[in-house]
């Protein structure tokens, strides 16, 4: 009974994962290209104008990405979902009037906020407006989502990315604009991945707007802005104490290892757009959904933990082929950026029992105080060791964030659905995980080849410790699985 629903979960993984993979390969391959035309000081004023639009994100959005979530599967009918994204892009539509009301009006006090200075005043205006697209894109996102649509959703989303990137490519390489083109490459590209989305959905889906619908959502949505912006602290926070601490050069070379790490969050986020609309789908099937969600976080560790594994292993040889020299210290962000995103799929999971008891409103708790952690885990590791302190507090923050948020969820086990979690398979491949990280980041002065040996050696015994962490039933499974596949591959040979 349980097959079924599992397969239908990893089939909207495997589709939003490898478009969101080759989106960003693209980006990847080009790296070379950007680093020899942008300076890490150039970076890191991206960086800082990125939090800005973090920053800003969870306001204006009040909170709709859960809102429309919750109303948009309550009933089930044609007209509710209609009703529901026509009223959350409403919504949306003057909340970001407000922002770029706001932004054109204060623009030089925020530049002189984020840099201590206004002469980046242009760049953060364009930036707000980019954010404000961004936001008024969201319903129709969260649509081809919710409707499990995954492979337009994957192609709107690519099509997309190739515009943005070819604009950056004119910009930055042809134009030699610098930072100014890169931002003003991205305004353009948003503007065309609105309308991108736009078009199928207006032509598809009636409008239809539900003043008691506003009025539902801004209540569940609002109480949540403070916990997006404690997300927020806790994710980028150390980029504002970093540059304050060592400078924009070194938010620069951070912004390279955090984007590279980031090549695992469309994995993960492949499967949290997958996973949201499934576990919602069995709000109505809570005793199947204690078991199967409980098995679903243990594969999930082992699968991903393993993917994120792999970023600490090839950091070091991949920041050197791919930048140039002034960037080559971003290999000790790497793998700290993999761990978070993975560790971010674990929360998602968590989670989902307070959805079922529509008391997501206390995730905020939870963020609260992992965010005042995180500030006092900055303070302490970022003046000690810079890049590497920024990781370390990174990775730290969203481990307390996992565990503060399961205690929660304990504390309300008599009201909660009552997942049967595998706790004791998780802690031993935590052993594991921190046995490769702490070896991977261990400062030697080997060469290129001992250092390829070395990882080689740790990959190879990876499959042999998560084996031994298999049960009987897994075990023979894998087997069986084995062998079906070793006798369909020598037919066709």
């Amino acid at each position: 009974m349980t097959q079924y629903p599992s397969w239908r979960l990893a089939k909207g993984t495997l589709i939003y994962g490898i478009g969101g993979i080759l989106n960003r390969s693209v980006n990847f391959l080009l790296l070379p290209v950007f680093t020899s035309y942008l300076t890490p000081a150039d970076y890191g004023i991206f960086s800082i104008l990125g939090l800005i639009g973090f920053i800003v994100t969870p306001v204006f959005s009040l909170g709709s990405g859960v809102s429309m979530g919750i109303c948009y599967f309550e009933g089930g009918t044609q007209e509710k979902k209609e009703a529901t994204l026509w009223t959350t892009f409403t919504m949306l539509a003057l909340s970001v009037s407000v922002l770029a009301a706001l932004g054109n009006l204060f623009v030089r006090e925020i530049s002189v906020l984020a840099f201590q200075n206004a002469q980046y005043h242009y760049l953060v205006k364009l930036s707000l407006l980019t954010t404000c697209l961004t936001i008024l894109s969201m319903p129709f996102g969260l649509y081809f989502q919710f409707e499990e649509n995954a492979k337009t959703f994957v192609f709107l989303t690519s099509l997309s990315t190739l515009v943005a990137i070819g604009l950056s490519f004119l910009m930055v390489v042809v134009l030699r604009k610098g930072i100014e083109g890169l931002v003003e490459s991205g305004l353009i590209a948003q503007s065309f991945t609105m309308t991108l989305f736009f078009i199928p959905v207006i032509w598809t889906r009636k409008f239809r707007f539900n003043p008691n619908l506003c009025r539902e959502m801004l209540r569940m949505g609002v109480p949540l802005i403070p916990s997006f912006a404690f997300l927020f602290i806790i994710q980028h926070g150390n980029k504002y104490l970093l540059q304050w601490f060592w400078g924009l050069n070194e938010v620069g070379i951070y912004n390279i290892g955090f984007n590279l790490g980031m090549m695992m969050s469309l994995i993960v986020n492949g499967f949290t757009n997958a996973w949201t609309p499934f576990f919602m789908s069995f709000i109505e099937r809570k005793e199947e959904a204690s078991i199967l969600f409980g098995r679903i976080l243990t594969y999930y560790v082992f699968i991903f933990g393993i993917l994120s594994l792999l970023f600490y292993i090839t950091a070091k040889p991949v920041v050197m082929i791919m930048t140039t020299s002034a960037f080559w210290g971003a290999y000790q962000v790497v793998g700290f950026s993999a761990t978070c995103q993975f560790l971010t799929g674990v929360f998602s999971i968590l989670v989902a029992s307070l959805y079922f008891a529509k008391e997501v409103r206390y995730v905020t708790l939870t963020q609260a105080i992992t965010a005042f952690i995180t500030i006092g885990l900055n303070l302490i590791f970022i003046p000690l060791f810079g890049l590497l302190g920024s990781g370390i507090a990174l990775v730290l923050g969203v481990l307390v964030m996992n565990v503060l948020q399961q205690a929660w969820n304990f504390m309300q086990k008599s009201r909660y659905l009552n997942i049967q979690y595998e706790w004791r398979r998780i802690f031993w491949f935590g052993i594991i995980y921190l046995g490769y990280t702490v070896i991977m980041l261990l400062k030697r002065n080997a060469s290129i080849g001992i250092e390829a040996l070395i990882s080689c050696f740790l990959l190879a015994m990876l499959p042999i410790f998560i084996y031994a962490l298999l049960n009987q039933r897994e075990k023979e499974m894998l087997w069986a699985f084995s062998k079906q596949l070793a006798t369909r591959l020598s037919i066709k040979i």
